[in-house]
Formats: C-alpha cells, sequence, structure tokens
C-alpha cells in the first residue's frame, strides 16, 4: 500500500477510535461525589471534633431545640462507637458520616450541618494535622539541639581544622563549628513556630467561603478545637489559605533541611580521610562483603539522604499547588495535604538521624589537632602579632606570613618546626630589618591552640566565649522544650473542654 494511503487508512483509524471512546465517557454513570481518602486516621477522629464542637455551639446558642440536640449527641456517640469497632475503616467524608446518622434518626439528622460546609470542616482538618505535624518535628528537633549541644560542651577544647573553599583555613574548635549549626537550628525553630502560629487558626464556621444565614460562633468552635485564633476572612479561610499554609509548612521544612544536610556533608568530607578526626561507633557504619577493613558511614549517608526527600519533596508541594484557582480544588486539599505530610515525616526522621549520629560521634582530639599542626592555617595571627606587638602594617606582615608559609612548605617544615632564625632571615629578606618578636612570641602565634584562645571577638572559638554561647544555647532549647510543652497543654485543655461540653449534651 502507498505510503499516502497508509496514513490516511491511519488517520481514519484514530478519529474512529477517539469517538468511540467520547462515546464511553458520554455514556458512564454519572460519578460519585469525591469521598475522602482515608489514608490519614486523623481526619476522622477531627471530623467527629468539629462535629462534637458543633453541636455543643448549637445548644450554646440555641440554634436548634434542646430535644434535637441531645438526639443528635446521642446519634452521633453511637456512630462513632460503631466505626471505632474492630475492622471498621471510618470515612473522613461527612456526608457518610451523616448517612449514617440519618439511618439512626432520620433526616433531621442532616440539621448537624447547619451553617457549615464540607469545605471548613476539610480546612479545619487539615490545619489540626499539620498542627500535629509540625510539634512532631520540633520535638525531633529539639532532641537533635539537645544532642549537639552536649558533644559541643565535651569540646570546647577540642581544636579542629576549619574550611574555605573545602581548603583548611584557620583552626577553630569543635565546639565553634557545632555550635554554629546549633544557631542554625534555633532559626530553623523559629521559622517552624511561625509556621505553626499561622497554621493554628480555625476556618471552621467560614462554610462554603461565604459563612452563612446562621451566626455560629467561631470564636467559640475555635476554642473547643484548640485553636487560639480565626481565619477571620472566610473567603481567605476556603479559598486562599489551605494553599500558603500547607507551602509555609513545606518551605520553612526545606529551609531547615539545608543546614541538616550540609552538616552531613561535611561530616562525610572529613571521614573519607584514612585517620579521621570524627569517627563513628560500630553501630552507625557499614561494612563491605568483600573488603574488611571498610566502615562505611551508613548514618551520615542516611542523614544526608533524608535532607534531600525533605528539600525535594517540599519543591513538590510548591509545584502542585502552583497555578491552582482560588477555590476548592482537588489538587490543593487532600492530595496537597498528604504531600506536606511526607515533608514532614521525613523531616522528623531527618532530625532523629541527626540526634543518632550526633551520639554516635567519637572525637580523636589529637587527630584533629595534628591535622592543624600539619599545615599553615595559623600564619594569620604571625600578621596580627607583628601588628599587635610591633606596630608593623598588616599587609607587610600578611607578606612576611606568605613567605614564611612558602619556605616551611618547601622545605618539609611543619609550623612548630619553624625557628626564630628562619622567620628573622625571611622578614630581614623582606624588610631589611629584623624580626621585632620573640621567639615565644613567635611559638604562640603559630601555636592551634594559641591561635584558638587568644581570639578576642564576641561569638569567637575562645573558651571563655564558647562556655557563654552554649550556656545561651542551652536556654534556648529549654525555652523551646517549654514552649512545646505548653502547646501540648492548650491542646489537652482544649480536648477536655470539648469532652465535658459534648458530654453535657444528654
Amino acid at each position: 500500500m502507498p505510503n499516502r494511503q497508509l496514513m490516511l487508512v491511519s488517520r481514519i483509524l484514530i478519529v474512529r477510535w477517539l469517538a468511540v471512546g467520547a462515546c464511553a465517557v458520554l455514556l458512564a454513570p454519572a460519578a460519585r461525589p469525591q469521598p475522602a481518602p482515608l489514608a490519614d486516621p486523623r481526619l476522622y477522629d477531627y471530623l467527629i471534633q468539629q462535629n462534637q464542637a458543633q453541636l455543643v455551639v448549637l445548644s450554646e446558642q440555641q440554634l436548634l431545640p434542646a430535644p434535637a440536640i441531645i438526639k443528635l449527641a446521642a446519634a452521633l456517640r453511637e456512630t462513632d462507637n460503631g466505626n471505632r469497632a474492630p475492622g471498621v475503616q471510618p470515612s473522613a467524608n461527612y456526608l457518610d458520616l451523616e448517612s449514617q446518622l440519618v439511618q439512626r434518626i432520620g433526616p433531621e439528622a442532616s440539621n448537624l450541618h447547619l451553617g457549615r460546609s464540607r469545605n471548613d470542616l476539610g480546612a479545619t482538618s487539615e490545619r489540626m494535622v499539620l498542627r500535629d505535624e509540625l510539634l512532631r518535628v520540633l520535638a525531633a528537633q529539639a532532641d537533635a539541639r539537645a544532642a549537639l549541644l552536649h558533644l559541643a560542651g565535651d569540646h570546647i577544647h577540642t581544636i579542629l581544622p576549619g574550611f574555605t573553599h573545602s581548603v583548611q583555613a584557620q583552626p577553630t574548635s569543635l565546639a565553634h563549628f557545632l555550635a554554629a549549626f546549633l544557631s542554625g537550628m534555633e532559626r530553623d525553630e523559629q521559622r517552624l513556630r511561625e509556621a505553626y502560629a499561622r497554621v493554628n487558626a480555625s476556618p471552621l464556621g467560614a462554610a462554603a467561603f461565604t459563612t452563612s444565614g446562621f451566626r455560629l460562633d467561631r470564636q467559640r468552635l475555635a476554642r473547643l478545637l484548640g485553636f487560639p485564633m480565626l481565619v477571620e476572612n472566610s473567603y481567605d479561610a476556603i479559598m486562599v489559605s489551605t494553599v500558603d499554609s500547607k507551602a509555609e509548612v513545606a518551605s520553612a521544612l526545606s529551609v531547615a533541611s539545608l543546614n541538616v544536610g550540609r552538616f552531613a556533608q561535611q561530616f562525610l568530607i572529613q571521614y573519607s580521610d584514612s585517620h579521621p578526626g570524627l569517627n563513628l561507633t560500630d553501630e552507625a557504619v557499614g561494612h563491605s562483603s568483600i573488603m574488611p577493613q571498610k566502615r562505611n558511614p551508613r548514618q551520615a549517608e542516611r542523614l544526608r539522604i533524608l535532607a534531600s526527600s525533605v528539600l525535594g519533596d517540599a519543591q513538590t508541594v510548591l509545584l502542585t499547588a502552583h497555578n491552582t484557582p482560588g477555590g476548592e480544588s482537588a489538587d490543593i486539599r487532600i492530595p496537597l495535604l498528604e504531600r506536606t505530610t511526607q515533608v514532614s515525616a521525613n523531616a522528623a526522621a531527618m532530625y532523629a538521624m541527626y540526634t543518632e549520629l550526633l551520639r554516635s560521634i567519637r572525637v580523636d582530639s589529637q587527630r584533629t589537632l595534628s591535622l592543624v599542626e600539619g599545615d599553615y592555617a595559623t600564619v594569620t595571627e604571625l600578621a596580627d602579632t607583628l601588628l599587635r606587638e610591633a606596630g608593623v602594617p598588616f599587609r607587610t606582615g600578611h607578606a612576611v606570613a606568605a613567605a614564611l608559609t612558602q619556605f616551611g612548605r618547601a622545605a618539609g617544615k611543619r609550623p612548630g618546626e619553624i625557628t626564630h632564625a628562619d622567620a628573622d632571615a625571611i622578614y630581614r629578606r623582606l624588610t631589611g630589618a629584623p624580626l621585632p618578636i620573640s621567639e615565644a612570641s613567635l611559638r604562640l602565634a603559630l601555636s592551634p591552640r594559641g591561635f584558638v584562645e587568644g581570639r578576642r571577638g564576641t561569638g569567637g572559638p575562645q573558651p571563655e566565649e564558647m562556655r557563654r554561647m552554649l550556656d545561651a544555647h542551652a536556654r534556648s532549647l529549654q525555652a523551646s522544650r517549654d514552649w512545646l510543652e505548653a502547646q501540648r497543654s492548650a491542646q489537652q485543655a482544649a480536648a477536655s473542654m470539648l469532652r465535658d461540653a459534648f458530654a453535657a449534651l444528654r
């Protein structure tokens, strides 16, 4: 068959196939309303709590007759008990729950929905899940901070090489290095707590998005569910904040993953040394099936993977929400919540692995010191000493320190092996004058410990400054734990208030 005829036949077949498909779609039975997925059992729990709170408010505001409220409350108790029986998977779709209530007491059961929509019910349940997740992540983060603080406190005097451009730069202390990541986690905690404050606001009573003709007490509904404030604008509660609340949580967690991943990577770089100064316990490493000598840094590698997963999944949250219309659309509801809780689950696991890694680190302080002593990381202090003790201009001192470094490396000498005569000869060659500092000053300038302990600036690695900063970090950690306890207590108090108020409806 000629090519032209073959193309014509192909086009006809494609058109017929498309027509058959279109007819099949048109003749298909009408789809049922979309049920809420059962992936997260909390969604059912929070649906029940919202209905309990609704009945309390309907009673307090006398929006339904007392006998009707008592009847509805009894039906809700019986239905909930049945749904929690072994083997039963309750639906988080309000219409399924309402159908069960109607079967028990008749059509008047639908009056429970007075002034509400599945929109505000769903938006409220999602926020209740998000605040749970944030508290879980913050608790795991607090444990990692405690482990980091403990390790830093043990190593205020441990000298460690610092790096810029992945090249040894200046010595510092292990405590100074670790406390930098503590500072980063404190900023991460601030972002997460700010996200929590905005998530912890109630959309309930916004109904579809314009509230309703019934004057439901939204403030009372919020208090019964442990929300300290409202998402006030009802259009915002349904149409706008349903996206940015989830996106903010994911974004804050993505930022938090960066410092964790960078710590893991920095640890792995130094661990690649054949004799690492920061080592791991046997429980924290993996072993090769063929190479007996291998101790693979399993925990650090897993930590890096988890940090990357948090970062990657958070971008998926943003991309899923990107260009969605303002409105109650399927992609910004349960699917977006599920993607966000995947980020938070990985974040909690990331912090748990971070804690394990920190507790598994074993420090060889002699090795970390010898790494510094093997190179010329202290010569900045030589230039500073020449300026401080003899008034030598810094750039002149810098040139002397650079020439001394070149001489020492070429001669195969370590900094501690440079003699006063060596330094004097270099200084005379560059300036025409004798070296204006003593043997003792030269030795101290080239000493890693003298370098670290001689720092004077706020926030430096000198022991007295490290103790001050670690004390501040300890206070910050305790404040974080106190805040977490206060949030849990507030949730428990609200749950108790709701239980008592609902129990009185008899």
